[in-house]
């Protein structure tokens, strides 16, 4: 997995993409080695995720060399609605523990995706992004459009489409795109981590349980009787019951 590195620190996972000179381009068989690692990591101890990359440029989005097998030609026709980028940004949204995209460059093609599929995103100054399909001659897969909408509004994410403009940091600011963007000479996955580390003393099942519910309700894709699940795992968690003795004593 030499195109991805992956450590922990803390509590807290990061994954680097790790192909700086093909500006952390991902071809099919490492997305589906970070799908992988997500699920593996999503049962062990830790509290939240960074996703970054090595280099000028976080991601590229996918490998040319492989576009035509992640953008589902000779598929069935069910299958040409999602794709090997689809699918790893379907796992990052629905992680169930907090994901914050250190953006250490700029993001094109898929690599706006993976930023727009975490929760959080912090940035080094004077990045772009761009999302070229439409100069290629490529739909963009429905899951993908919906997170552009989620997270940029109609407006900007039908510029991103439809005109393949790049969006400078400025325009980003606008639309909320950035949670905060570092000082010149910061460490963008230290701040991450300053950023996050937050969470480490909340209730896990009320922080999961809602992000994944959020996340639900952005892609329209609610089920009440996994959201009553989620409700009542936080109502009968340890968590709840500790910070609810405390208030008894502290009032009593």
């Amino acid at each position: 997995m030499n195109s991805v590195k992956f450590t922990k620190n803390n509590g807290v996972g990061v994954l680097t993409l790790n192909s700086p000179k093909k500006r952390n381009a991902l071809k099919s068989e490492a997305m589906m080695l970070i799908r992988d690692l997500l699920y593996s990591e999503a049962k062990s101890d830790i509290y939240a995720l960074i996703i970054s990359g090595e280099g000028e440029v976080f991601c590229s989005g996918a490998d040319f060399s492989e576009l035509i097998s992640i953008i589902g030609q000779n598929r069935q026709n069910q299958e040409l609605q999602s794709n090997d980028m689809s699918n790893l940004c379907d796992s990052i949204q629905n992680f169930p523990h907090p994901t914050v995209c250190a953006l250490n460059g700029s993001a094109y093609g898929g690599g706006v995706e993976i930023a727009c599929a975490c929760d959080f995103r912090i940035s080094v100054p004077d990045i772009e992004i761009m999302v070229p399909p439409a100069k290629i001659g490529i739909h963009y897969h429905p899951a993908g459009i919906k997170r552009f909408l989620n997270i940029f509004g109609q407006a900007v994410t039908k510029k991103l489409l439809i005109t393949a403009t790049k969006i400078s940091e400025e325009e980003l600011k606008g639309v909320g795109f950035f949670d905060q963007i570092i000082n010149d000479g910061e460490n963008v996955i230290e701040q991450a981590h300053s950023f996050i580390k937050r969470v480490k003393e909340l209730s896990s099942e009320a922080v999961t349980g809602m992000k994944l519910s959020i996340n639900d309700i952005i892609m329209d894709s609610v089920h009440d009787d996994v959201l009553d699940e989620r409700i009542e795992k936080a109502l009968k968690s340890q968590y709840l019951e500790q910070r609810l003795k405390l208030i008894k004593e502290k009032n009593s």
